[in-house]
């Protein structure tokens, strides 16, 4: 896989229509031509670990996440994180970080999750 130390990566699980849907979406909006979307399904387990070593089959068919800098975001945290780089959101991404936020933002993420069956 290539990479470089800007290289940023979002994954996402390319079997669920639900997060597919979004990570085509974001990388629509995505103004960083160094963030790759990748669907962790068509990557092996040592290409994952090479990008960084808490990535695994498990955590990554929990939720989306992003890897920047060495450093992995799951969740709500990996779109508050890529926020800063979609074109309109960014001017927005600060209300991410308002109190209470991510608490909602995860409850949100986690009810979209169980109505899409994943």
């Amino acid at each position: 896989m290539k990479q470089n130390a800007e290289t940023s990566y979002f994954f996402f699980d390319g079997d669920c229509p639900f997060c597919s849907k979004m990570a085509k979406r974001l990388q629509k909006r995505c103004l960083a031509e160094s963030v790759q979307f990748l669907s962790f399904r068509k990557l092996d387990a040592e290409e994952l670990l090479s990008i960084h070593p808490e990535l695994s089959l498990e955590s990554l068919s929990g939720e989306v996440q992003y890897v920047q800098n060495s450093v992995r975001y799951p969740g709500f945290f990996a779109i508050r994180k890529l926020s800063h780089k979609l074109r309109t959101y960014r001017f927005f991404a600060f209300l991410l970080y308002l109190p209470l936020i991510p608490f909602l933002g995860m409850l949100v993420l986690h009810i979209l999750k169980q109505k899409t069956g994943h």
